[in-house]
């Protein structure tokens, strides 16, 4: 009996202790002080795993999420792998899972996980664009010869983070010096509180020991980061404050700025934004100052921490701005850094390595945020970039835990990817050719600045632009015309790329070569009045063929023109042709002259009449004004008939072709012609050309063919 109430005795303390362990524990957990339960939540996890007493798979969940947060990944991937065992995973735990995997670097576990997720989460933005992106992986690795780092002497054995630029130096947060004293340790993870140190840059490139900094950056919590205007005099530092959250007494972040005045920082003023019900932290400002971009999980945002900004207007502070879904995303977004109109900050929401990840959007574009790949990004967290621009890319601090998990600063360069973009500019004949020394425009469409370049001697331009712009290439050149404006962009070119553009200039002229030969010798006329003409434009010109019966004229492109040719003792010539659709530099053409011969005949080109009417059309006009030209110079005596087709009646179209052969006669007799030297003759539809008789069905162009107004030589 002595012996069962020992052991009834041992068994209700057990029973005792274990229930105190429990409450402990979860207590500790609801304060976020992962350092001093993770071990209790693994104890009491083993009766659940080894399969001995009563599942309690709430414990074997704490395990995993205080060993995760405390960057001990191998050991909560243990825990999530058992609760999935379990079927057991809620959506958070696939996250925090998914998340675990990708910071260990174990890509292609976690890329089952991410499938499964999707498939039974299909509305979390998170897994689905995971899953979407998982194909681009290996971007971010292709610039990664272009970025040098080194880790720096000030990274401690503690962790340092957040670097800023400060009078010819850093500061930035740790949790090496240790201020127990005042301030005890940090309950999460048994670290020392954050605190601010200040360090030199020194001769030999190493930066030099760093000096804590106190007054308004010493407190009894957590002190920084701190953040500074580009002339260093007013700053922004985050620090802890006493809040509640759901009823309960918390510790928040909040804001607080101060002005150097005679050497000295003013007392610390309170952001007007600050709340005793959420984290406002992170503080950064703009170029200019006079925007603020800080960090908060108010509600509202998009996600667990989102990135806001504040105008300085007035002397006030704006309502604060969500940065919208381009840059948040459902989960963590934090330090951000701004330079110009680029802002760098830390995600774990936007695709990357795994962990936070560092990434760089333009605010002006509102572009896609740019993972800044590898090795600046790492499985690990890598977060609190600063950096400098330069000509050829940038320059600065980042900090990352990748090493034993624990915070340091690393130094890195990034040199700008080199993106050449090679502009030929040629002229577009059947073969194009290079247009040497001759201007080029390149116009950044985001900005409108339009710089002026010229080709070499092989007729291209060499040029480096930029990464993620967008430029219009244009030229221009008399007696060309721009075939098109051409756009070219470095969106998403993330490794040393040569990009290409031509150019097209499309000549608006081109050479005519005429050559006048005699029809039964073959040989050049010369001395043949030659003339080129445009009838809708009214426009014509007159040229003597040389000894070789040739003549040169440079026309417009892409129109339709008429060719005629007169020299004494030939019957005029006639020729039309177009100079549209021509890739060449020159269209010959050649019109034979008849020697002129009693009884010759010779259609009259371009004879134009109103509808059923006798009436001649203006555009006739330059063709009967050359045939007077050629009767007088020749002194002949012709018949001037005009033919119909046979449509119509036989005696309604020999009265018809008598009044137009009529007409043309009497605007001779006009011209200076006697009327002893013509006669004219109208044949109706007597005369036919062709098979288009009467009852007979033809089509227009055969109609038209019998349509004609001719001239024979009656006398010479």
């Amino acid at each position: 009996m002595k012996h069962l109430l020992v052991s009834i005795f041992i068994v209700f303390s057990l029973t005792s202790f274990g229930q105190v362990k429990q409450k402990v524990a979860d207590n500790l957990f609801k304060r976020m002080e992962y350092y001093q339960c993770v071990q209790m939540y693994e104890e009491l996890s083993k009766k659940t795993i080894n399969g001995k007493g009563k599942e309690n798979l709430e414990n074997v969940r704490k395990a995993a999420m205080s060993n995760y947060e405390l960057f001990r990944m191998e050991k909560a991937i243990k825990y999530f792998n058992f609760l999935d065992a379990k079927s057991n995973l809620s959506e958070d735990d696939r996250a925090y899972f998914i998340q675990a995997l990708r910071f260990i670097g174990k890509y292609d576990v976690a890329e089952k996980q991410v499938g499964i997720a999707e498939s039974l989460y299909p509305n979390n933005t998170y897994f689905s664009k995971l899953k979407t992106e998982l194909k681009e992986f290996n971007k971010f690795f292709a610039d990664s010869s272009n970025i040098s780092i080194k880790k720096t002497n000030i990274s401690s054995i503690y962790g340092d983070f957040a670097p800023v630029f400060y009078q010819n130096g850093l500061i930035y947060a740790t949790k090496s010096k240790n201020t127990e004293v005042l301030n005890g340790r940090y309950k999460w993870d048994n670290s020392f509180y954050v605190s601010m140190l200040q360090s030199k840059f020194q001769a030999d490139s190493t930066i030099g020991n760093g000096k804590l900094l106190r007054h308004q950056f010493l407190d009894k919590a957590h002190d920084g980061p701190v953040a500074f205007t580009r002339d260093e005099q007013k700053m922004v530092v985050t620090k802890n404050k006493f809040g509640k959250r759901k009823g309960k007494d918390v510790v928040v972040l909040a804001l607080y700025f101060s002005e150097l005045k005679d050497g000295k920082w003013t007392k610390l003023i309170p952001f007007e934004y600050n709340d005793n019900a959420y984290n406002v932290g992170h503080g950064c400002f703009s170029d200019d100052g006079n925007t603020l971009y800080f960090v908060s999980d108010m509600d509202g945002g998009q996600g667990m921490t989102d990135i806001y900004r504040s105008q300085l207007v007035g002397g006030k502070w704006s309502k604060p701005e969500n940065l919208g879904v381009n840059v948040n995303t459902n989960m963590q977004e934090m330090f951000p850094f701004v330079v110009g109109d680029r802002l760098f900050f830390a995600s774990n929401g936007h695709f990357g390595l795994g962990g936070l990840d560092i990434f760089e959007v333009d605010l002006k574009k509102n572009n896609t945020p740019r993972n800044l790949g590898y090795p600046i990004n790492t499985s690990a967290d890598d977060f609190g970039l600063v950096c400098v621009e330069e000509s050829d890319g940038i320059n600065g601090y980042f900090s990352t835990n990748r090493d034993k998990n624990i915070d340091g600063i690393y130094a890195f360069v990034k040199k700008d990817i080199q993106i050449e973009l090679i502009v030929n500019v040629f002229e577009k004949y059947t073969t194009n050719e290079s247009v040497a020394h001759h201007p080029v425009y390149l116009t950044n469409e985001a900005t409108g600045e339009k710089e002026e370049y010229f080709t070499n001697n092989d007729g291209n331009v060499h040029l480096l632009i930029r990464k993620n712009e967008t430029y219009k290439l244009s030229t221009k050149k008399d007696e060309f015309k721009l075939l098109k404006e051409v756009t070219i962009t470095s969106d998403g070119v993330e490794r040393d790329s040569v990009l290409k553009a031509d150019l097209l200039l499309l000549p608006t002229k081109i050479t005519i070569a005429l050559r006048v030969i005699s029809k039964d010798t073959k040989k050049p006329l010369e001395g043949a009045a030659t003339t080129i003409s445009h009838f809708s434009t009214n426009w014509d010109t007159l040229l003597v063929t040389n000894e070789h019966g040739l003549i040169t004229l440079i026309v417009e492109r892409n129109k339709n023109f008429w060719a005629h040719a007169a020299k004494k003792g030939y019957i005029d010539a006639d020729k039309g042709f177009s100079t549209s659709n021509e890739d060449g530099k020159i269209i010959e053409l050649e019109l034979e002259m008849t020697p002129i011969k009693k009884g010759e005949k010779f259609k009259l080109e371009n004879i134009f009449y109103d509808l059923n009417k006798a009436t001649l059309r203006p555009e006739s006009m330059s063709s009967l004004d050359k045939l007077a030209e050629f009767i007088i110079k020749n002194e002949l005596k012709i018949e001037l008939s005009s033919h119909t087709d046979s449509r119509g009646s036989d005696a309604y179209n020999m009265k018809l072709s008598q009044a137009r052969a009529q007409s043309c006669v009497d605007y001779l007799l006009t011209k200076g012609v006697r009327a002893v030297q013509m006669k004219a003759k109208g044949y109706g539809e007597t005369q036919l050309l062709n098979r288009c008789k009467n009852g007979v069905t033809c089509s227009e162009e055969e109609h038209q063919e019998n349509r004609r107004t001719e001239v024979k030589i009656l006398d010479y």
